[in-house]
């Protein structure tokens, strides 16, 4: 036997041995047709894989947990993307979190956990405006920020009795101008910092006070990993913007290949 012969069997013997070799989940993105997606790969230069679902309406991951809301499901996600639960959900507007689920019609929070999910009812007086996005503050507790007078509150609602924990108003611009956007899915709320998608550019603050702005136009905003918010505009393809305690990067997402 050759040299160079034995020298290709034994590599093809490694080769055989190890795991085919996979790019890291960054995170999820929502394509122009409404199909939801895993993105992998390292920062600029991604791939978006097989539509996880279709028509989707909302949605948040968090790099460990997610939610999906489609026009007739609630579909739990794992740690890796994929489908973990399925149940029928109300057909109607809902506002989302990783593990949380309000629907503003019924003032019902659900919340996902491993023998499915809880129910509590929150009372309207507790609220007393518009829910545009939830947060969560700790295992016990879910932020809320709604709009009251066009003026932004955050509000901490225990999740077992549906009762308000405490309230304040945040200040800085977000504040001033998340209660102006149309509907839910222009705000995320995260745990050191808020993001506004305002059409015209994406502002943060951050819970230390610092603001900044990014200049791209969007008009909805989500949860897409650990450190990573999907944004998506009327025009043009979605962007992934990375979180780091130094600041933002922002990334474009490539379209997505089709299966022939």
């Amino acid at each position: 036997m050759s040299r160079t012969v034995a020298i290709l069997l034994m590599c093809g013997a490694c080769a055989a041995a190890q795991p085919r070799f996979s790019a890291p989940l960054v995170g999820l993105a929502r394509d122009a047709k409404g199909h939801l997606r895993a993105v992998h790969g390292v920062s600029g230069n991604f791939m978006l894989r097989d539509a996880i679902s279709g028509g989707v309406d909302a949605w948040a991951f968090d790099g460990n947990f997610g939610l999906v809301k489609t026009d007739r499901e609630l579909l739990t996600l794992g740690a890796n993307g994929t489908v973990v639960r399925r149940r029928p959900a109300p057909q109607t507007e809902a506002v989302l979190d990783a593990v949380s689920a309000f629907f503003p019609k019924t003032a019902e929070l659900w919340q996902a956990g491993p023998e499915g999910y809880s129910k509590v009812s929150i009372e309207p007086g507790a609220i007393a405006g518009r829910v545009i996005a939830l947060g969560a503050t700790d295992a016990h507790e879910v932020q809320f920020a709604v709009c009251r007078d066009k003026q932004l509150w955050l509000l901490s609602i225990n999740a077992v009795t549906g009762a308000l924990a405490h309230e304040r108003v945040p200040g800085g611009a977000i504040a001033e101008q998340a209660c102006h956007a149309t509907g839910a899915g222009s705000l995320v709320v995260m745990p050191d910092r808020m993001l506004l998608a305002t059409g015209r550019a994406i502002l943060i603050q951050t819970t230390a006070g610092v603001e900044r702005r990014i200049a791209i136009s969007a008009s909805h905003a989500a949860r897409a990993g650990e450190h990573w918010v999907e944004v998506e505009g009327p025009d043009g393809p979605a962007r992934m913007i990375r979180i780091t305690s130094e600041g933002e990067n922002v990334y474009l997402l490539p379209a997505p290949k089709e299966r022939q």
